[in-house]
């Protein structure tokens, strides 16, 4: 009982983490270009850029991955036996996060349980966030359609 809590919680923690890259920040270069005084410090501009840099360089692994038939793993659901167990050269770093490259058939029985609950966690949790995206975009539409007599 207590290691299913350990292993959802590792999982839950992998989530939360991939999913900052997970989610789609707006361009801010064209932001900047088109509102050039709306940015006050730099420090905002380069920490909205990094966000906007660690989507891309996710998006590009996971794309990449599906191409070569590898499951870009994220190093918490490893618990640190990455090395051990062989996968030391497929280290991807994206921000502050290492991602291993392993194909399905070389996973474990616990890693490929750890790593397919975490996808739909992942999943489960980006279209929701899409769909709430979504519903607010069709509430402000809505309000600014709304004309007043």
């Amino acid at each position: 009982m207590r290691d299913i809590w350990k292993e959802q919680r590792v999982i839950e923690k992998a989530v939360d983490m991939v999913f900052e890259y997970a989610k789609k920040p707006a361009n801010p270069y064209n932001y900047l270009y088109h509102n050039p005084r709306a940015i006050h410090t730099p420090q905002y501009l380069a920490h909205w850029t990094q966000k906007w840099q660690n989507h891309h360089v996710y998006m590009t692994l996971v794309r990449a991955a599906t191409v070569t038939g590898y499951e870009p793993v994220p190093s918490v659901l490893l618990l640190r036996n990455a090395k051990r167990d062989g996968y030391g050269g497929r280290a991807v770093r994206v921000g502050h996060l290492v991602f291993y490259l392993i194909r399905p058939e070389e996973m474990t029985p616990g890693l490929q349980r750890r790593y397919y609950k975490f996808k739909n966690m992942l999943m489960t949790d980006i279209s929701r966030d899409m769909d709430k995206y979504y519903e607010n975009k069709k509430k402000k539409t809505m309000a600014d359609n709304v004309v007043v007599e």
